[in-house]
């Protein structure tokens, strides 16, 4: 019987947890993430989160999905990982950075403040990509990029979405309400659209402004979450890039508003959001 040592927090209601790598000595990564994400017979998260120091406020960070599936990145995953290691600092003040080392480069938190439990960061995602060999996407006739309004064969429909990277595929679609069509059954099924090999993150936007957008998402190996920080993003960029909103927007998730500002400068792409940390203890694991 393993004993391990973990932190739970949730940005916006996506919960992870976090352990550290250590802990994965001799053990495997996804059949642990598939017990302890069980929210039945384990703690229960959409996904496990191992972190290694590596000096001068850096760490090796990972993201496991709760099916087990290793995923590229995750903003609101890095979010909590930032808060329990600022958490960790003797006295952790407004301006603290750290660093995650992630399977698509370096990404900086800025802690910005905090309130009680609830801790903000400014988070720096990535430079987005609409190429379809990048995010994959793979459809049987080339495409150019960006594939703005792309008509995807579902069964005898089609669906008009917007695929990209976002340090993992997103595929994202804007819709006029949350019941026609019905997004959940659609985010099923655009999971594993045989167009996207690697499987494809799913977000839904509905737009309340050149400044505001509501969002709804299915994500790979999870399924429905309240919350996602890069599907956040995803949904920001493809709202600006179809006409419909500007660089700089607020997105309200079902639990929580995010801040999403898509820099002109450099074109990176910058969320900030809150993280809280819940619960530490140890689950017994018979690996």
């Amino acid at each position: 019987m393993a004993e391990i040592r973990f932190a739970k927090a949730h940005g916006l209601g996506n919960d992870f947890l976090m352990i550290e790598e250590s802990a994965l000595t001799g053990r495997d990564p996804a059949a642990l993430a598939r017990a302890i994400c069980d929210r039945h017979t384990g703690v229960g998260a959409d996904g496990l989160t191992p972190l290694a120091p590596l000096g001068e406020r850096r760490s090796k960070f990972r993201i496991f999905n709760a099916d087990g599936s290793e995923a590229e990145l995750s903003g609101n995953a890095m979010r909590c990982a930032a808060l329990w290691l600022a958490s960790r600092e003797p006295s952790p003040e407004p301006g603290l950075v750290l660093t995650l080392e992630t399977r698509v480069g370096p990404k900086r938190h800025v802690f910005l403040g905090r309130d009680g439990a609830r801790w903000l960061f400014r988070s720096e995602i990535v430079h987005p990509s609409f190429e379809p060999e990048k995010i994959p996407f793979h459809p049987p006739k080339p495409v150019a990029a960006p594939a703005t309004d792309y008509p995807l064969p579902l069964g005898d429909d089609v669906l008009r979405v917007t695929p990209l990277w976002m340090g993992n595929p997103q595929c994202i679609v804007l819709v006029e309400n949350w019941h026609d069509p019905d997004w959940l059954a659609l985010g099923r099924e655009i999971e594993r659209h045989p167009f996207f090999p690697e499987r494809v993150n799913a977000g839904f936007v509905r737009v309340l402004g050149p400044d505001r957008i509501e969002v709804r998402f299915w994500e790979r190996g999870a399924g429905h979450t309240l919350s996602s920080g890069t599907g956040s993003c995803a949904c920001a960029v493809a709202a600006a890039i179809n006409g419909k909103t500007g660089r700089r927007v607020a997105v309200q998730t079902e639990i929580g508003e995010l801040q999403v500002h898509w820099r002109e400068s450099d074109d990176v792409v910058e969320l900030t959001g809150p993280a809280e940390l819940v619960a530490e203890g140890v689950f017994h694991w018979a690996d």
